[in-house]
């Protein structure tokens, strides 16, 4: 018993002292930008699928909810490759991080008024991810206001409305089977709409092909649509953008 006792003492002190390490800067900023960057992703991502179920429950669908997909527990949406893989690779290779969660089933078919179901669920993610990053927008502003931001909250908070500002830009693009390609075909004449619907089960590969083809131009497209969020509808300057990334680059060691 004494030895269990000693055992839960010296595990708890343990906790205590790992504790008060963090709290004083002991522990290295990078586990904390990593952990809570890593948080932040993780939490932007789920909710951009909570809300295409969401929407689409509240539309006549109930395929989300009966598959216990309107739950903001990660495990029950992760994809291997877009939650995990992806994610690491960009993490690997010095790019900031991005992926996405297992795509929410939505059945059409079931919405009371089908067209405008359509284009509600189609934009309900990126809508999410862009009130994310005006949240986090905001809480940035109001730290370096007050002058109590250390360089690891810039960070967080910098690369986490970064994150969600690329996730608005680049599922908003119209190509299959991004969000942006959902939204636009609604607007299409009935042989077109069919066209991009036999193009959905072809959508990760048409996505792939694009990004290797037209590097260059969706990297333009990309940084240019978030550039004109963050200066415009955040209201954020250069030189907090510059602090993001080179704080960040030393976190996960860019050189």
């Amino acid at each position: 018993m004494f030895e269990r006792w000693l055992s839960r003492e010296a595990r708890l002190s343990s906790a205590r002292e790992c504790l008060w390490e963090f709290r004083t800067g002991m522990i290295p900023a990078a586990v904390y930008v990593v952990v809570g960057y890593g948080a932040i992703f993780v939490m932007s991502i789920v909710l951009h699928e909570v809300a295409h179920g969401y929407v689409a429950f509240r539309c006549g669908d109930p395929t989300a909810k009966m598959l216990g997909r309107l739950t903001l527990n990660p495990i029950r949406h992760i994809d291997p490759f877009m939650t995990i893989l992806l994610p690491l690779m960009c993490v690997l290779s010095g790019l900031p991080m991005f992926g996405g969660a297992k795509a929410v089933p939505v059945n059409p078919y079931l919405f009371r008024h089908r067209v405008a179901g359509e284009r509600l669920v189609s934009i309900a993610g990126v809508l999410v991810n862009l009130c994310i990053a005006w949240v986090l927008g905001a809480l940035l502003h109001l730290v370096l206001y007050l002058d109590v931001a250390s360089p690891a909250h810039v960070v967080i908070l910098g690369m986490g409305i970064l994150t969600n500002l690329l996730l608005f830009v680049f599922n908003m693009l119209p190509i299959p089977p991004l969000d942006g390609s959902r939204f636009v075909r609604t607007f299409f004449p009935e042989p077109l709409r069919a066209l991009f619907d036999r193009m959905d089960p072809f959508g990760i590969m048409i996505l792939f092909l694009v990004i290797i083809v037209f590097r260059a131009e969706l990297r333009t497209v990309l940084l240019g649509g978030i550039d004109l969020l963050w200066r415009y509808f955040l209201r954020l300057d250069a030189e907090t953008f510059n602090r993001v990334l080179s704080g960040f680059g030393e976190a996960v060691g860019w050189h």
